[in-house]
């Protein structure tokens, strides 16, 4: 069991049933507020907040399959607009198909459609591809995504229609799916059983199972109400089993009898993002709704919660069954609402009698010591382990961050360094990330040959924080996410100069990155869908990422180097040994380090600067030298036949624009005109 968070699918729904938690409290409250006006006899207003609580949950499943596409595509490295479109048209296509609209109702209600539909979208472009189906045209770069992103979303959806209406009308052709729903007794306890158990299914895999059982509670119903009316007129007795009897003994706190969850973990959860949720569920909780535990810690989808979520509520049936048949408790009594809390849902049932209410009562503490053993296991996975946020407090996803860093927990916020993530909330609600570039100057030449790649952050007033944050990054282990969103702006903005064979764009990547087994595929992608040449492409690697994992580094690095990317040893001298290194890898670039230009003042210095040279040029690798600042700096680095150099003394490093208007790079027109 302890291996289920980490799943990446189970990750992925966690976290965006947590996103969505403000969207069931909203509407929770509202309906609270709605049944509150209805005891004031504020018709009107009741009437309106129960509309709209009915809109706004109706909204959930439609957020659910925009957020958990949003998700899989980041995940898969897909095209973003390309996945949520599909999967929104055919979700709403598939539920018409399968008659899931409910009467007066425009939006489907179907959480398992909602989940399933991204997931088979998302794996018709993982093999498909369909997104590069013009990567090599010459149309403008605006106009071939759109048509790219209008052919996928066509073919995608229309493949996916075409594979569900097979299988409605020739798979299920003529079987009546309602068939398999059993005939249950509602004076039998081992119906009530079955339908608890069914009802609570159905819950958890995000149907509702009120409305799949409705017959049963319909039922159930009118047999209460017939024998209110036969108890009115001296004949007859009250059944066990009524409509209320589920509503006061398996349903406080809503279905699962949650109450008994949200106490669990308000007494014994040493996470406070658990304790946190709790508290903001417990007063929705009092009035038997539990959208937001259910979707918060999650129960739903959550294999580690489903099975008290189960017990619980047959426990209390039976456990209230019994004692009711033998006299402890009088019958349920009336037609209550099902929002009156607990305790007092049993004083008034029974007719004023307080062992309705201490019934109640033994019903809840049995209810959290069901629930005990696995919420303790979940809190003790939480704790230590980094919880990545939420999809909304997250810049970037990948495939390798999710199946290494395991979700120890359903909370976000939650991680081994939280000052790491505060610092990475903090960014992303401050400002945005950008890109700078700083030019690699040829002396010989006089004139720019690359443009390196810089990673900074601009706060929304304009502030330009330099990559001190990529430590953060590094801690909660998001440096591949970090490097792949660089990877693809990069090459997406270098594809404007893509025309000047010589240009060529720079690229730092860290070892967790290249070590992931996408690499090398989502480089080639990224850079089949642009202008730029694979010769155009620099990827500059750290001494350390040639420590990790040798074998599987210079199998990569040979195939990058088979593609015409140019591969450089950035920071040579800064670290680890890099002699041997230099004699087991082939590199086309060596960058010498600003670390050993800052002793060339001593004779030791510049020997040690010259020695380091030397080994560069052995490999046959081309040498640049970072972090010139001074004329001397230069010179000297010239005096010994280097060419080129990057450096404050002849650019720092700025954005595109910047770059534009200085004339170190031109677009294609004006290079014609």
């Amino acid at each position: 069991m302890k291996h289920l968070p980490a799943n990446k699918y189970l990750a992925g729904i966690s976290n965006v049933f947590i996103m969505l938690l403000p969207v069931s409290l909203i509407s929770s409250f509202c309906l609270l507020a709605s049944n509150g006006a209805s005891l004031f006899e504020w018709r009107e207003v009741s009437s309106e907040l129960k509309i709209i609580s009915s809109l706004i949950a109706q909204l959930f499943p439609v957020l659910l399959v925009v957020f958990f596409s949003q998700y899989l595509a980041s995940l898969h490295k897909q095209p973003v607009v390309a996945v949520i479109t599909s999967s929104v048209l055919l979700y709403f296509i598939i539920c018409f198909q399968w008659e899931l609209f409910h009467d007066g109702s425009v939006i489907p209600i179907n959480f398992p459609f909602a989940i399933l539909i991204p997931i088979i979208v998302s794996f018709f472009y993982q093999y498909l591809q369909l997104w590069s189906v013009f990567k090599d045209s010459h149309l403008p770069n605006v106009v071939e995504r759109s048509i790219n992103l209008v052919i996928s979303v066509c073919l995608v959806s229309s493949l996916i229609v075409c594979l569900s209406y097979a299988i409605r009308y020739v798979v299920f052709d003529g079987l009546d799916l309602t068939l398999g729903m059993p005939d249950l007794d509602p004076m039998s306890l081992f119906d009530g059983i079955i339908y608890e158990l069914m009802r609570g299914v159905f819950w958890s895999i995000g149907i509702n199972g009120h409305v799949i059982l409705a017959p049963y509670k319909i039922e159930l119903f009118r047999m209460t109400s017939e024998s209110l009316v036969l108890i009115e007129a001296g004949i007859g007795t009250m059944p066990i089993l009524t409509s209320n009897f589920y509503d006061f003994y398996t349903g406080m706190g809503g279905s699962g009898n949650t109450l008994s969850l949200v106490l669990c973990v308000l007494l014994f959860a040493k996470n406070k993002g658990y304790r946190t949720l709790a508290k903001a569920a417990l007063l929705l909780s009092i009035f038997n709704i539990n959208e937001p535990i259910l979707y918060g810690l999650p129960i739903m989808f959550n294999p580690m919660m489903i099975i008290p979520f189960l017990l619980a509520p047959i426990a209390g049936l039976i456990i209230a069954y019994f004692a009711t048949l033998w006299g402890m408790v009088p019958p349920i009594m009336g037609v209550i609402s099902w929002m009156t809390p607990p305790l007092i849902g049993g004083y008034l049932g029974t007719e004023g009698e307080i062992s309705g209410s201490i019934l109640q009562g033994v019903i809840l503490l049995i209810g959290i010591a069901i629930y005990y053993p696995f919420f303790i296991r979940m809190d003790k996975l939480s704790m230590g382990k980094t919880a990545l946020d939420s999809l909304t407090e997250r810049f970037f996803t990948s495939e390798k961050i999710d199946t290494t860093k395991a979700i120890g927990s359903y909370i976000p916020h939650l991680s081994i360094n939280m000052a790491a993530q505060k610092n990475v909330e903090h960014l992303h609600k401050t400002g945005d990330f950008i890109l700078y570039y700083q030019p690699q100057y040829d002396i010989d030449k006089q004139k720019v040959i690359s443009l390196e790649a810089l990673i900074r952050h601009r706060s929304y007033s304009g502030y330009i924080t330099p990559p001190t944050f990529i430590e953060s990054f590094s801690e909660l282990g998001l440096l591949p996410e970090l490097d792949f969103w660089v990877l693809e702006k990069a090459i997406s903005t270098a594809s404007l100069y893509a025309h000047d064979p010589n240009f060529k764009v720079s690229i730092n990547v860290s070892p967790e990155t290249v070590l992931v087994p996408t690499f090398l595929t989502t480089v080639t992608q990224l850079v089949n869908r642009s202008s730029l040449s694979f010769t155009q492409l620099e990827l500059e690697i750290t001494e350390e990422l040639l420590i990790k994992d040798e074998q599987q580094t210079k199998k990569t690095l040979n195939q990058l180097r088979s593609l015409g990317i140019t591969i450089a040893l950035d920071d040579f001298g800064s670290g680890y040994s890099s002699i041997a290194y230099l004699s087991r890898f082939d590199f086309d670039k060596v960058k010498i380090d600003r670390s050993l230009l800052l002793n060339i003042d001593t004779e030791r210095g510049r020997k040690l600067f010259g020695l380091a040279v030397e080994l560069g040029q052995i490999t046959g690798a081309s040498i640049v030298v970072e972090g010139a600042e001074t004329k001397d700096e230069v010179d000297f680095i010239q005096s010994l036949g280097i060419a080129c150099i990057q450096g404050f003394f002849f650019y720092k490093p700025m954005p595109i624009e910047e770059v534009v208007e200085l004339g170190l790079v031109k677009l294609e027109d004006e290079t014609v005109m």
